[in-house]
């Protein structure tokens, strides 16, 4: 008899497995045809023949993969396109997958993971980086989740040291946007796992920290291309790997010179939130219902660690505000679009880590959320939906329905003489 329920349930999970495939394959056909290009994939042109210079690691094993293996250069961009979603896909249904198998028996946290993934899909999860195809960011969340790995195994924290410091190697913004997942992953570690607040785990989160702070320091302020190397031959590269003409390319020659050659304000700090404010405002509006479903859930998990007299019940009650290194992004620049995503994945990889690790607040928040979601299945059907509806993000304005949202606003106060 149990092997028969085994069997069934793992006939279900193979059943919902699929029904994700599908939702991709409908995001996949909604987005076509997909951005590949611009400084996307420019900047993939760039390695560390030219010196320890920024954004270089993955150009660099492009080039070397493209010497090893004999492939033209120009043909890189599509492998590396293809392979990066491949890589990004398969780890997420394989993380899907294994929170299922985990909690066979669990059914409500079973239900629980079943809706985040399909929220996951069905939203900005996947398909931002299906749309913004393969955007050198992707590897950002995808080398996070691979050191929160081995903190919660404590098989290797230094592989979380490896990976953070790749991850600045390919966008010095890291520590602004994914960091986060790793820093508070520790700070849970030594705070609220370990109860003893263990040396080893201390040592190792400040070693992490304190590295990586210079390294992106470093990258931002002080790396530059090596004697010899010249704008004219790194342009020659660089349409040879987009395979287009250098005059195709020429304007992405200044910002190309600002990272090898720290010429021009790459590094500049540039406040654009002044010209930007109202899509800000009409994005947190939109988000509002999740927003606030994110507020209870938190709320419920400090509520109960309180009660419950966790001696640094605190903590619970700081995680959900490590969003907050995002926000010189998006004071600086306008790519509203990634610096929000960076948002959506903490706050969701954050809750999905805790409940993977079985920790008895967050079950505690979880039961409670699927209570509500039991006794007002309505509104959180039509909360799915609204999430298909508001859809993948943008590289910049976040979406086109905020960004049209965002337009007549600025119709409206300008009638009202407030612009």
């Amino acid at each position: 008899m149990r092997g028969m329920l085994a069997r069934i349930k793992k006939k279900q999970e193979v059943k919902y497995i699929g029904l994700l495939v599908i939702v991709m394959v409908v995001q996949a056909i909604r987005y076509f045809p997909f951005k590949f290009g611009g400084w996307n994939q420019i900047q993939l042109s760039l390695n560390y023949s030219y010196g320890f210079v920024q954004r270089a690691f993955l150009g660099t094993v492009l080039d070397v993969c493209s010497k090893v293996f004999h492939i033209p250069w120009g043909y890189m961009r599509y492998l590396y396109g293809i392979g990066t979603m491949l890589i990004f896909t398969i780890l997420i249904l394989g993380i899907f997958h294994k929170a299922l198998q985990m909690n066979t028996s669990n059914h409500v946290k079973k239900s629980f993971f079943y809706g985040m993934a399909l929220l996951f899909f069905i939203g900005p999860g996947w398909n931002t980086y299906y749309s913004n195809f393969a955007l050198t960011d992707i590897w950002l969340p995808i080398l996070s989740i691979v050191g929160v790995y081995f903190i919660v195994k404590d098989k290797g924290i230094w592989i979380a040291l490896v990976v953070s410091a790749i991850c600045i190697l390919i966008h010095p913004a890291y520590v602004f946007l994914y960091f986060n997942f790793i820093l508070v992953t520790l700070a849970y570690k030594v705070f609220i796992q370990d109860k003893s607040w263990d040396k080893k785990h201390i040592m190792w989160s400040a070693f992490v920290f304190i590295f990586n702070s210079m390294l992106f320091l470093y990258m931002m302020f002080f790396a530059r291309a090596k004697e010899g190397v010249t704008i004219e031959h790194v342009m020659e590269r660089t349409a040879e790997f987009v395979s287009k003409s250098v005059e195709e390319i020429a304007n992405h020659e200044p910002t190309i010179a600002g990272y090898l050659f720290r010429e021009g304000s790459v590094t500049g700090v540039q406040f654009v939130i002044q010209e930007y404010w109202l899509i800000f405002v009409v994005m947190l509006i939109l988000f509002s219902p999740f927003i606030y479903e994110v507020y209870r859930y938190w709320r419920a998990l400090v509520i109960h660690a309180k009660e419950g007299k966790e001696r640094n019940w605190w903590m619970y009650a700081l995680i959900p505000f490590g969003i907050i290194t995002t926000v010189p992004m998006y004071i600086m620049h306008n790519d509203y679009g990634r610096w929000t995503y960076a948002v959506f994945f903490y706050e969701f990889a954050m809750i999905w880590m805790l409940n993977m690790i079985n920790d008895e607040g967050a079950d505690y928040a979880t039961r409670a959320l699927m209570k509500r979601i039991v006794s007002n299945r309505g509104y959180y059907v039509v909360l799915l939906f609204y999430a298909t509806v508001l859809g993948a993000f943008e590289q910049n304005l976040v979406s086109s329905l905020i960004s049209t949202v965002e337009t007549y606003g600025w119709k409206v106060l300008e009638i009202v003489g407030i612009h």
